[in-house]
Protein backbone atom coordinates (compact mmCIF):
# COMPACT_ATOMS: atom_id res chain seq x y z
CA UNK A 1 0.00 0.00 0.00
CA UNK A 2 1.14 3.63 -0.81
CA UNK A 3 2.08 5.59 1.88
CA UNK A 4 3.90 9.21 2.41
CA UNK A 5 6.09 9.28 5.45
CA UNK A 6 7.33 11.77 7.32
CA UNK A 7 10.81 11.55 7.45
CA UNK A 8 11.76 12.70 11.14
CA UNK A 9 15.79 13.46 11.84
CA UNK A 10 17.35 10.87 14.36
CA UNK A 11 18.93 12.79 16.81
CA UNK A 12 22.66 13.63 16.98
CA UNK A 13 22.16 11.78 12.81
CA UNK A 14 24.05 15.23 11.24
CA UNK A 15 26.67 13.38 9.16
CA UNK A 16 29.64 15.56 7.53
CA UNK A 17 30.03 15.59 3.51
CA UNK A 18 32.67 18.10 2.72
CA UNK A 19 31.68 21.71 3.78
CA UNK A 20 27.71 20.61 3.36
CA UNK A 21 25.06 19.93 5.91
CA UNK A 22 23.38 16.61 5.64
CA UNK A 23 20.31 15.32 7.51
CA UNK A 24 19.95 11.58 7.78
CA UNK A 25 16.30 10.26 8.02
CA UNK A 26 15.93 6.33 8.92
CA UNK A 27 13.08 3.94 6.96
CA UNK A 28 13.19 0.33 6.53
CA UNK A 29 11.09 -0.30 3.13
CA UNK A 30 7.94 -2.27 3.27
CA UNK A 31 6.10 -2.32 0.21
CA UNK A 32 6.01 0.85 -1.47
CA UNK A 33 7.12 3.95 0.41
CA UNK A 34 7.07 7.54 -1.25
CA UNK A 35 8.81 10.93 0.17
CA UNK A 36 9.83 14.05 -0.61
CA UNK A 37 13.41 15.74 -1.11
CA UNK A 38 13.21 19.24 -0.86
CA UNK A 39 16.97 20.37 -1.88
CA UNK A 40 17.44 23.79 -0.49
CA UNK A 41 20.93 24.48 0.67
CA UNK A 42 21.98 21.36 1.90
CA UNK A 43 21.16 17.48 0.60
CA UNK A 44 19.19 15.00 2.72
CA UNK A 45 20.21 11.41 2.80
CA UNK A 46 17.84 8.59 3.61
CA UNK A 47 19.12 5.94 5.32
CA UNK A 48 17.22 2.58 3.86
CA UNK A 49 17.83 -0.15 5.86
CA UNK A 50 17.49 -3.54 3.96
CA UNK A 51 16.28 -6.25 6.41
CA UNK A 52 16.61 -8.94 3.48
CA UNK A 53 18.32 -9.32 0.30
CA UNK A 54 15.81 -7.47 -1.92
CA UNK A 55 15.11 -5.56 -5.51
CA UNK A 56 14.66 -2.12 -4.95
CA UNK A 57 12.64 0.13 -7.15
CA UNK A 58 13.10 3.90 -7.19
CA UNK A 59 11.88 6.67 -9.55
CA UNK A 60 13.67 9.88 -10.04
CA UNK A 61 17.52 11.10 -9.92
CA UNK A 62 18.63 9.15 -7.39
CA UNK A 63 22.10 7.56 -6.24
CA UNK A 64 22.42 4.84 -3.72
CA UNK A 65 25.28 4.06 -1.69
CA UNK A 66 26.46 1.31 0.83
CA UNK A 67 28.29 2.28 3.83
CA UNK A 68 31.40 2.10 2.93
CA UNK A 69 30.62 5.03 0.05
CA UNK A 70 30.36 2.37 -2.64
CA UNK A 71 28.01 3.61 -5.53
CA UNK A 72 25.25 1.17 -6.30
CA UNK A 73 24.29 0.09 -9.89
CA UNK A 74 20.88 0.98 -11.27
CA UNK A 75 19.41 -1.46 -14.05
CA UNK A 76 16.25 -1.78 -17.03
CA UNK A 77 15.92 0.76 -19.21
CA UNK A 78 14.84 3.48 -16.62
CA UNK A 79 17.99 2.57 -14.80
CA UNK A 80 16.08 2.80 -11.68
CA UNK A 81 16.43 -1.17 -10.12
CA UNK A 82 18.72 -2.48 -7.65
CA UNK A 83 19.96 -5.75 -6.35
CA UNK A 84 21.03 -5.70 -2.84
CA UNK A 85 22.45 -7.72 -0.27
CA UNK A 86 20.70 -7.36 3.14
CA UNK A 87 22.21 -3.99 5.04
CA UNK A 88 21.96 0.13 5.19
CA UNK A 89 22.05 1.92 2.37
CA UNK A 90 22.03 5.68 1.30
CA UNK A 91 19.87 7.16 -0.97
CA UNK A 92 20.82 10.87 -2.15
CA UNK A 93 19.15 12.79 -4.86
CA UNK A 94 20.40 15.69 -7.36
CA UNK A 95 17.67 17.78 -7.50
CA UNK A 96 14.05 18.22 -6.14
CA UNK A 97 12.24 14.74 -6.06
CA UNK A 98 9.10 13.09 -4.76
CA UNK A 99 10.68 9.60 -4.59
CA UNK A 100 8.98 6.27 -4.20
CA UNK A 101 10.59 3.19 -3.80
CA UNK A 102 9.53 -0.01 -4.01
CA UNK A 103 10.99 -3.49 -1.74
CA UNK A 104 10.65 -6.87 -2.34
CA UNK A 105 12.48 -9.61 -0.74
CA UNK A 106 14.86 -11.72 -3.47
CA UNK A 107 13.19 -14.80 -1.50
CA UNK A 108 9.89 -14.10 -3.82
CA UNK A 109 11.53 -13.29 -6.76
CA UNK A 110 14.32 -15.53 -7.46
CA UNK A 111 12.60 -17.98 -9.07
CA UNK A 112 13.14 -15.78 -12.22
CA UNK A 113 16.66 -14.63 -11.67
CA UNK A 114 18.10 -18.23 -11.17
CA UNK A 115 18.37 -21.23 -13.40
CA UNK A 116 19.10 -23.47 -10.12
CA UNK A 117 17.91 -22.15 -6.58
CA UNK A 118 20.11 -21.65 -4.09
CA UNK A 119 19.76 -22.15 -0.48
CA UNK A 120 21.58 -22.68 2.27
CA UNK A 121 21.14 -26.51 2.48
CA UNK A 122 21.06 -26.84 -1.63
CA UNK A 123 24.02 -25.02 -2.61
CA UNK A 124 27.13 -24.90 -5.40
CA UNK A 125 30.03 -23.38 -3.53
CA UNK A 126 32.07 -26.27 -3.88
CA UNK A 127 33.46 -27.78 -7.13
CA UNK A 128 32.21 -31.15 -5.32
CA UNK A 129 28.64 -29.73 -5.21
CA UNK A 130 29.41 -28.31 -9.45
CA UNK A 131 26.02 -28.01 -11.20
CA UNK A 132 25.75 -30.24 -14.24
CA UNK A 133 25.23 -28.03 -16.94
CA UNK A 134 24.89 -28.74 -21.04
CA UNK A 135 26.03 -27.12 -24.06
CA UNK A 136 23.93 -24.44 -25.52
CA UNK A 137 21.99 -24.39 -22.31
CA UNK A 138 21.19 -20.10 -20.96
CA UNK A 139 22.29 -19.81 -17.41
CA UNK A 140 20.89 -17.07 -15.16
CA UNK A 141 22.71 -16.89 -11.46
CA UNK A 142 23.18 -14.75 -8.18
CA UNK A 143 26.40 -14.40 -6.66
CA UNK A 144 27.15 -13.43 -2.41
CA UNK A 145 23.70 -12.00 -2.41
CA UNK A 146 23.21 -14.26 0.56
CA UNK A 147 25.63 -14.84 3.90
CA UNK A 148 25.68 -18.51 2.72
CA UNK A 149 26.20 -18.04 -0.89
CA UNK A 150 30.38 -17.43 -2.07
CA UNK A 151 31.64 -18.98 -5.65
CA UNK A 152 29.30 -20.86 -7.68
CA UNK A 153 31.14 -24.08 -9.53
CA UNK A 154 29.30 -25.31 -12.90
CA UNK A 155 30.36 -28.43 -14.86
CA UNK A 156 29.61 -29.72 -18.49
CA UNK A 157 30.78 -32.53 -20.36
CA UNK A 158 31.74 -32.82 -24.01
CA UNK A 159 32.21 -36.18 -26.34
CA UNK A 160 34.70 -34.87 -28.86
CA UNK A 161 37.21 -32.00 -28.88
CA UNK A 162 35.67 -29.30 -29.35
CA UNK A 163 35.98 -25.27 -29.08
CA UNK A 164 34.12 -23.96 -25.92
CA UNK A 165 33.20 -20.53 -25.79
CA UNK A 166 31.57 -19.14 -22.82
CA UNK A 167 29.40 -16.02 -23.29
CA UNK A 168 28.81 -14.03 -20.05
CA UNK A 169 27.17 -10.63 -18.75
CA UNK A 170 28.34 -9.51 -15.45
CA UNK A 171 25.37 -7.46 -13.63
CA UNK A 172 27.05 -6.54 -10.22
CA UNK A 173 25.62 -4.58 -7.01
CA UNK A 174 28.17 -2.11 -7.10
CA UNK A 175 30.15 0.73 -9.75
CA UNK A 176 33.70 -0.39 -10.33
CA UNK A 177 35.75 1.83 -7.81
CA UNK A 178 38.83 2.27 -6.24
CA UNK A 179 38.82 -0.68 -3.59
CA UNK A 180 35.37 -2.30 -4.78
CA UNK A 181 36.40 -5.72 -5.58
CA UNK A 182 33.26 -7.12 -6.17
CA UNK A 183 32.42 -5.01 -9.45
CA UNK A 184 34.93 -7.96 -11.04
CA UNK A 185 33.82 -11.13 -11.79
CA UNK A 186 36.34 -13.70 -12.10
CA UNK A 187 36.05 -17.19 -14.20
CA UNK A 188 38.22 -19.94 -13.39
CA UNK A 189 38.03 -23.02 -15.63
CA UNK A 190 39.90 -26.45 -14.72
CA UNK A 191 39.32 -29.96 -16.19
CA UNK A 192 37.92 -32.42 -13.98
CA UNK A 193 38.25 -35.88 -16.46
CA UNK A 194 40.49 -37.69 -14.18
CA UNK A 195 41.10 -38.29 -10.52
CA UNK A 196 44.85 -37.32 -11.03
CA UNK A 197 45.07 -34.96 -13.29
CA UNK A 198 41.96 -33.10 -12.47
CA UNK A 199 41.67 -29.88 -11.00
CA UNK A 200 44.81 -28.91 -13.43
CA UNK A 201 44.06 -25.51 -14.39
CA UNK A 202 43.64 -24.42 -18.11
CA UNK A 203 44.68 -21.70 -20.03
CA UNK A 204 44.11 -18.61 -19.72
CA UNK A 205 42.99 -19.53 -16.12
CA UNK A 206 40.68 -17.28 -15.70
CA UNK A 207 38.59 -14.08 -17.43
CA UNK A 208 37.87 -11.24 -15.86
CA UNK A 209 34.78 -9.38 -16.56
CA UNK A 210 34.69 -5.73 -15.32
CA UNK A 211 32.10 -3.87 -14.36
CA UNK A 212 28.36 -4.64 -15.88
CA UNK A 213 29.18 -5.21 -19.23
CA UNK A 214 29.40 -8.70 -21.44
CA UNK A 215 32.42 -10.63 -22.24
CA UNK A 216 33.21 -14.41 -24.12
CA UNK A 217 35.98 -16.62 -24.19
CA UNK A 218 37.40 -19.66 -25.63
CA UNK A 219 38.77 -23.32 -24.97
CA UNK A 220 40.28 -25.51 -27.15
CA UNK A 221 39.28 -28.82 -24.86
CA UNK A 222 39.68 -32.54 -25.75
CA UNK A 223 36.78 -34.78 -24.80
CA UNK A 224 36.18 -35.20 -21.01
CA UNK A 225 34.19 -33.50 -17.95
CA UNK A 226 35.30 -29.79 -17.35
CA UNK A 227 34.65 -27.39 -13.78
CA UNK A 228 34.51 -23.85 -14.13
CA UNK A 229 33.86 -21.48 -11.06
CA UNK A 230 32.30 -18.04 -11.15
CA UNK A 231 33.32 -15.30 -8.62
CA UNK A 232 31.28 -11.93 -8.54
CA UNK A 233 29.09 -10.32 -6.21
CA UNK A 234 25.48 -9.60 -7.99
CA UNK A 235 23.85 -11.32 -11.20
CA UNK A 236 24.99 -12.68 -13.81
CA UNK A 237 24.15 -15.03 -16.68
CA UNK A 238 26.12 -17.03 -19.10
CA UNK A 239 25.57 -19.05 -21.96
CA UNK A 240 28.22 -22.44 -23.26
CA UNK A 241 28.38 -22.88 -26.98
CA UNK A 242 31.24 -25.34 -28.72
CA UNK A 243 31.59 -26.39 -32.61
CA UNK A 244 33.95 -29.54 -33.06
CA UNK A 245 37.55 -28.95 -33.46
CA UNK A 246 40.16 -31.55 -34.43
CA UNK A 247 42.00 -29.81 -36.21
CA UNK A 248 44.45 -28.59 -33.15
CA UNK A 249 43.49 -30.48 -30.46
CA UNK A 250 46.14 -33.16 -29.53
CA UNK A 251 45.25 -36.76 -29.98
CA UNK A 252 45.68 -39.09 -26.89
CA UNK A 253 49.15 -39.99 -25.87
CA UNK A 254 49.38 -42.52 -22.91
CA UNK A 255 52.43 -43.27 -20.24
CA UNK A 256 54.91 -46.08 -22.12
CA UNK A 257 57.79 -46.26 -19.12
CA UNK A 258 58.62 -44.50 -16.08
CA UNK A 259 62.24 -44.27 -15.41
CA UNK A 260 63.84 -43.68 -12.22
CA UNK A 261 66.47 -41.25 -11.60
CA UNK A 262 68.58 -39.59 -8.82
CA UNK A 263 66.71 -36.48 -9.36
CA UNK A 264 63.16 -38.65 -9.60
CA UNK A 265 61.01 -40.26 -12.45
CA UNK A 266 61.17 -39.59 -16.41
CA UNK A 267 58.16 -40.35 -18.37
CA UNK A 268 58.36 -41.44 -21.87
CA UNK A 269 54.94 -40.99 -23.54
CA UNK A 270 53.73 -42.30 -26.70
CA UNK A 271 53.60 -38.91 -29.31
CA UNK A 272 50.41 -37.50 -29.88
CA UNK A 273 49.39 -35.45 -33.09
CA UNK A 274 49.46 -32.09 -32.85
CA UNK A 275 51.02 -31.85 -29.27
CA UNK A 276 53.51 -29.30 -29.44
CA UNK A 277 53.96 -29.89 -25.39
CA UNK A 278 53.42 -32.82 -23.02
CA UNK A 279 52.21 -32.19 -19.67
CA UNK A 280 52.81 -34.71 -16.79
CA UNK A 281 50.64 -34.74 -13.84
CA UNK A 282 51.40 -36.71 -10.35
CA UNK A 283 50.41 -37.36 -6.52
CA UNK A 284 50.83 -39.67 -3.82
CA UNK A 285 48.93 -42.43 -4.39
CA UNK A 286 45.80 -42.22 -2.26
CA UNK A 287 45.65 -38.52 -2.40
CA UNK A 288 43.00 -36.17 -2.51
CA UNK A 289 45.64 -33.21 -2.85
CA UNK A 290 46.15 -31.01 -6.26
CA UNK A 291 48.33 -32.97 -8.23
CA UNK A 292 52.32 -31.66 -9.35
CA UNK A 293 52.77 -30.83 -12.98
CA UNK A 294 55.77 -30.37 -15.13
CA UNK A 295 55.88 -30.29 -18.88
CA UNK A 296 58.44 -30.54 -22.00
CA UNK A 297 58.30 -29.69 -25.42
CA UNK A 298 59.25 -33.83 -26.34
CA UNK A 299 58.34 -37.14 -25.44
CA UNK A 300 60.08 -37.36 -22.63
CA UNK A 301 58.97 -35.21 -19.09
CA UNK A 302 60.71 -35.08 -16.01
CA UNK A 303 59.57 -35.21 -12.87
CA UNK A 304 63.38 -33.46 -11.65
CA UNK A 305 62.18 -29.68 -9.73
CA UNK A 306 63.47 -27.00 -11.68
CA UNK A 307 63.64 -22.71 -11.58
CA UNK A 308 62.14 -20.99 -14.27
CA UNK A 309 61.76 -17.33 -14.63
CA UNK A 310 59.16 -14.87 -15.39
CA UNK A 311 59.27 -11.13 -16.13
CA UNK A 312 57.26 -8.96 -14.09
CA UNK A 313 57.46 -5.14 -13.83
CA UNK A 314 60.75 -5.41 -15.41
CA UNK A 315 61.99 -8.35 -13.15
CA UNK A 316 62.74 -11.66 -13.87
CA UNK A 317 61.17 -13.61 -10.55
CA UNK A 318 62.34 -17.28 -10.05
CA UNK A 319 59.54 -19.82 -10.01
CA UNK A 320 60.03 -23.40 -8.69
CA UNK A 321 58.49 -26.03 -10.93
CA UNK A 322 57.77 -29.30 -9.91
CA UNK A 323 58.30 -31.22 -6.35
CA UNK A 324 61.32 -34.05 -5.42
CA UNK A 325 59.34 -36.94 -5.26
CA UNK A 326 60.19 -39.08 -1.85
CA UNK A 327 62.23 -42.33 -2.29
CA UNK A 328 59.97 -45.80 -1.69
CA UNK A 329 56.78 -43.36 -1.76
CA UNK A 330 53.61 -45.09 -4.43
CA UNK A 331 52.50 -42.21 -6.95
CA UNK A 332 49.69 -42.20 -9.89
CA UNK A 333 51.14 -40.07 -12.82
CA UNK A 334 49.27 -39.23 -16.10
CA UNK A 335 49.70 -37.71 -18.78
CA UNK A 336 48.59 -35.21 -22.01
CA UNK A 337 49.49 -33.19 -24.53
CA UNK A 338 49.00 -29.92 -24.90
CA UNK A 339 49.51 -27.58 -28.39
CA UNK A 340 51.44 -24.70 -26.89
CA UNK A 341 54.56 -25.14 -24.49
CA UNK A 342 54.58 -23.04 -21.20
CA UNK A 343 51.54 -21.57 -21.39
CA UNK A 344 50.52 -19.09 -19.01
CA UNK A 345 51.86 -20.35 -15.78
CA UNK A 346 55.26 -19.42 -16.93
CA UNK A 347 54.21 -15.82 -18.60
CA UNK A 348 53.91 -16.95 -21.76
CA UNK A 349 51.09 -15.26 -23.47
CA UNK A 350 49.92 -17.92 -25.67
CA UNK A 351 46.14 -16.79 -27.53
CA UNK A 352 45.26 -20.22 -28.33
CA UNK A 353 45.82 -23.34 -26.81
CA UNK A 354 44.59 -27.16 -27.00
CA UNK A 355 44.61 -29.68 -24.51
CA UNK A 356 44.50 -33.53 -25.26
CA UNK A 357 42.32 -35.93 -22.65
CA UNK A 358 44.54 -37.18 -19.75
CA UNK A 359 45.53 -40.63 -20.52
CA UNK A 360 45.03 -43.68 -18.24
CA UNK A 361 46.93 -43.46 -14.58
CA UNK A 362 50.04 -45.14 -14.06
CA UNK A 363 50.67 -46.18 -10.50
CA UNK A 364 54.74 -46.40 -10.00
CA UNK A 365 56.49 -46.63 -6.26
CA UNK A 366 59.60 -44.70 -7.11
CA UNK A 367 63.33 -45.66 -5.66
CA UNK A 368 66.07 -43.34 -6.26
CA UNK A 369 68.72 -45.89 -7.49
CA UNK A 370 71.71 -46.91 -5.01
CA UNK A 371 72.31 -50.23 -4.09
CA UNK A 372 73.96 -49.59 0.02
CA UNK A 373 71.95 -51.04 2.78
CA UNK A 374 70.93 -47.82 5.02
CA UNK A 375 71.77 -48.24 8.68
CA UNK A 376 69.48 -48.69 11.89
CA UNK A 377 67.34 -45.52 12.94
CA UNK A 378 66.34 -45.42 16.07
CA UNK A 379 62.33 -43.87 17.02
CA UNK A 380 63.28 -41.30 19.67
CA UNK A 381 59.75 -39.67 19.82
CA UNK A 382 56.77 -41.09 19.72
CA UNK A 383 53.79 -39.98 21.39
CA UNK A 384 50.04 -39.17 21.20
CA UNK A 385 49.09 -35.21 20.29
CA UNK A 386 45.49 -35.61 22.27
CA UNK A 387 44.60 -31.77 21.23
CA UNK A 388 45.06 -33.03 17.12
CA UNK A 389 44.26 -37.00 17.96
CA UNK A 390 46.92 -37.72 16.14
CA UNK A 391 50.47 -39.74 17.06
CA UNK A 392 53.51 -37.44 16.71
CA UNK A 393 56.71 -39.36 15.70
CA UNK A 394 60.25 -37.96 15.13
CA UNK A 395 63.71 -39.32 14.93
CA UNK A 396 67.67 -38.29 14.08
CA UNK A 397 69.13 -38.16 10.52
CA UNK A 398 71.10 -40.72 9.47
CA UNK A 399 73.50 -39.91 6.22
CA UNK A 400 72.37 -43.63 4.45
CA UNK A 401 69.15 -42.79 4.53
CA UNK A 402 67.28 -41.55 1.23
CA UNK A 403 63.51 -42.04 3.52
CA UNK A 404 62.02 -43.50 6.43
CA UNK A 405 59.08 -45.92 6.53
CA UNK A 406 56.85 -45.15 9.75
CA UNK A 407 54.68 -48.50 10.23
CA UNK A 408 51.96 -48.72 13.03
CA UNK A 409 48.95 -50.49 13.83
CA UNK A 410 46.50 -50.91 16.72
CA UNK A 411 47.94 -53.10 19.74
CA UNK A 412 46.43 -56.37 19.30
CA UNK A 413 45.88 -56.45 15.50
CA UNK A 414 47.90 -58.17 12.80
CA UNK A 415 48.41 -55.57 10.28
CA UNK A 416 50.69 -53.30 10.05
CA UNK A 417 50.08 -49.54 8.59
CA UNK A 418 52.64 -47.78 6.58
CA UNK A 419 53.83 -44.40 5.63
CA UNK A 420 56.75 -42.89 3.56
CA UNK A 421 58.78 -39.54 4.13
CA UNK A 422 61.91 -37.69 3.33
CA UNK A 423 61.72 -35.21 6.87
CA UNK A 424 62.63 -36.28 10.32
CA UNK A 425 59.01 -36.45 12.08
CA UNK A 426 55.84 -37.41 10.86
CA UNK A 427 52.35 -36.87 11.71
CA UNK A 428 50.21 -40.75 11.98
CA UNK A 429 46.47 -39.19 11.43
CA UNK A 430 43.42 -40.93 10.88
CA UNK A 431 43.21 -43.39 13.77
CA UNK A 432 40.69 -44.18 16.26
CA UNK A 433 40.50 -42.16 20.01
CA UNK A 434 40.86 -44.39 23.43
CA UNK A 435 42.95 -46.94 21.55
CA UNK A 436 46.74 -48.15 21.86
CA UNK A 437 49.13 -48.20 19.06
CA UNK A 438 52.47 -49.88 18.08
CA UNK A 439 54.39 -47.51 16.17
CA UNK A 440 58.03 -49.07 14.84
CA UNK A 441 60.69 -47.05 11.96
CA UNK A 442 62.81 -48.05 9.96
CA UNK A 443 65.49 -46.60 6.73
CA UNK A 444 65.32 -46.42 3.22
CA UNK A 445 68.19 -46.37 0.63
CA UNK A 446 66.80 -46.66 -2.80
CA UNK A 447 65.25 -50.03 -2.93
CA UNK A 448 67.14 -51.19 0.19
CA UNK A 449 65.78 -51.18 3.66
CA UNK A 450 67.34 -50.96 6.85
CA UNK A 451 66.44 -53.01 9.84
CA UNK A 452 63.10 -52.21 12.07
CA UNK A 453 63.56 -49.92 15.06
CA UNK A 454 62.21 -51.34 18.41
CA UNK A 455 58.35 -50.95 18.54
CA UNK A 456 56.85 -48.19 21.13
CA UNK A 457 53.31 -48.05 22.35
CA UNK A 458 50.93 -44.71 22.32
CA UNK A 459 47.55 -44.59 23.80
CA UNK A 460 45.81 -42.02 21.95
CA UNK A 461 43.29 -40.19 24.39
Amino acid sequence: MKKIMTMALASAALLGLSATTVQAGTYNPKNTTAFKINKLNHVTIYKLHLPAAGRLVTNGDVTLKNSMEWTCIPYGKKKNTYYLRKGTYYLTSSKNANVKTAYTRLTKIRKGLETYVETKKNNDNSSLKARKIEIGQKIKAMGEMYNYDSIDYYSFTIDSPQMVTMKMTNNPIYQLGKGNIFSKMDVIMFDKDNSVGGGTMLYPEDFKVNGNKTASQSWYLAKGTYVFSVNTRGLYDFQLTAVPDTRMVPADTEIESLKDTKDGVIATLRDALHAKTYELAWREKGSKAASFTSSSNTTEVSTAPETRYIERNGHKIPVQIGKKLVNGQTYDFVARGVSNPDYIRYGVPETDNYFGAWSKVVEHTYYAPSDATPGAVDLTIAKADNTYHNIHVAWKKIDSAQSYRVAYRQKGTSKWYYEVTDQVSNAITGITRNRSYEVKLQALNGREEGPWSAIKTVFLK
